[in-house]
């Protein structure tokens, strides 16, 4: 109810009185955990308008909409002025804007009012302050779209999704930070692997990877950070800030690698340089004379190792250094000529060596995020479906989906590509009706019409998230 009387106020305040206006003052606040303080400006009395002094909103923002069934990444500009710009990049050209208008506040709520509005045909958004960034509380019109500002996972329905504007504040440090240490543990040694993700809106995400015997764990944790000359400072959520130093590309802090550590552990952190193009990359190549399988393995500071195993008793390995410049990766071994490869959409091809002192032969590598065993259930008309998606390094397939009693009710073998249209998607060969696949961050998207299902009611087929 509350709610409806602050909208209401801010509607009378549109219509009636105009647009709450902003004084022009300094700098955007950059601290996420402190919600700056409203210093009023002088209205007339009869006028109910609470007006923010434009620094609590002046800046850029980026508004992330992938967990809103669409992979974009748009930007908004606030001006000193109170008016604002939607566009697709940060140059916020008027050629590429997607909306522009002016702020109104009432209380502790924001209203976008687009050029264009009118009673007749209202065209607005409305948003709170958290922090440094914006919350939306209505949904956003983006050129000719109108985007939710909510969503429901579509895996777990606990998890709900708000459409957020995140600062774009200190971001020539956004990336990656990798770091690593090893610790005895039980009478054996345990390494710690581990990053830290900087990015929009003061957000932070730390992962931590480690092996005991032979199970793979690991650890995450979010919060906020912030940057003051060369003190650099982590707040994980709910837990109190922690102060650190990030100098020359190196942040020193303390983190805690296992959900198991009793304390946080000081250690360092490097800037990642090549942490865009990192990855494990696999491949198969049979002949006549041998089969080669083979990866292409490149970390985040720029080095490469080479491994080709034809069954001889040793594998012929190759290290070096490589640099990337659009999609040709170029490879420089430590001992030898540089030469040239191509790395797009998950996929590198190149003319490699299987065999020390032979020349090379063309070879197809796929990101092991493509590669190996994924499976995922899903349930229609009461039925369970469980599907099993087999991606080899050969660029072959195995499909097969079965129902809750085990009768297969999909099966086909076959060639697969990797393509990208808004999103990075797989296609198979000989299967009908072709699946839709795409890329998830840790998994895939997959979708298929199963037999019986009707073409119209359902949407596309029947959903599942595979994973490995």
């Amino acid at each position: 109810m509350r709610k409806l009387m602050k909208l209401s106020s801010l509607w009378l305040i549109i219509f009636v009185v105009g647009f709450g206006l902003f004084a022009c003052v300094d700098d955007q606040p950059t601290d996420p955990n402190e919600t700056p303080v409203e210093t009023p400006v002088e209205t007339p009395v009869d006028t109910p308008v609470d007006t923010p002094d434009a620094h609590i909103l002046a800046g850029e923002y980026e508004i992330d909409i992938s967990n809103f069934g669409m992979p974009l990444i748009f930007f908004m500009r606030i001006n000193n002025d109170g008016t604002f710009i939607l566009a697709p990049n940060r140059n916020f050209l008027a050629a590429d804007s997607r909306g522009t208008g002016q702020l109104a506040s009432s209380g502790g709520t924001y209203m976008m009012i687009y050029e264009g509005h009118t009673p007749d045909t209202p065209k607005t958004a409305t948003f709170t302050l958290l922090g440094s960034n914006l919350v939306f509380q209505s949904t956003l019109p983006y050129g000719s779209s109108n985007i939710a500002f909510s969503a429901e996972d579509p895996d777990d329905p606990q998890i709900t999704y708000t459409l957020t504007a995140n600062i774009l504040v200190h971001d020539a440090y956004y990336g990656l930070y990798a770091g690593s240490h090893t610790v005895q543990a039980m009478g054996s040694s345990v390494t710690y692997n581990y990053t830290v993700s900087l990015g929009a809106g003061l957000k932070y995400s730390f992962v931590s990877h480690y092996s005991m015997g032979e199970t793979v764990y690991s650890h995450n944790e979010t919060g906020t950070w912030n940057i003051s000359g060369q003190t650099f400072t982590l707040t994980p959520d709910g837990e109190d800030e922690i102060a650190g130093t990030i100098v020359d590309g190196v942040i020193s802090t303390s983190i805690k690698a296992s959900h198991m550590a009793s304390s946080r552990t000081e250690t360092t952190l490097t800037y990642a340089t090549h942490a865009a193009y990192a990855g494990n990359f696999l491949g198969k190549k049979v002949s006549f004379m041998y089969t080669a399988n083979v990866s292409l393995e490149l970390d985040m500071f720029g080095g490469y190792t080479y491994t080709s195993d034809v069954g001889q008793p040793e594998s012929y390995v190759e290290t070096g250094q490589y640099e990337m410049s659009g999609t040709t990766l170029t490879l420089t071994p430590d001992e030898g000529d540089a030469y040239t490869a191509t790395l797009q959409n998950h996929v590198l091809t190149g003319n490699f060596r299987v065999i020390g002192g032979m020349p090379g032969t063309d070879l197809t590598f796929y990101n092991a995020k493509i590669q190996g065993t994924f499976v995922g259930s899903a349930t229609h008309e009461e039925i369970e479906y469980t599907t099993t998606l087999i991606l080899k390094a050969d660029g072959t397939y195995d499909l097969t989906i079965v129902d809750d009693e085990d009768e297969v009710v999909v099966e086909a073998t076959g060639a697969f590509v990797i393509m990208k249209t808004m999103m990075i998607m797989v296609i198979l060969d000989d299967v009908t009706p072709q699946p839709s696949i795409a890329l998830a961050s840790d998994g895939l998207n997959f979708s298929m019409l199963l037999p019986g299902m009707d073409e119209g009611g359902s949407m596309g087929g029947l959903g599942f998230f595979l994973s490995k």
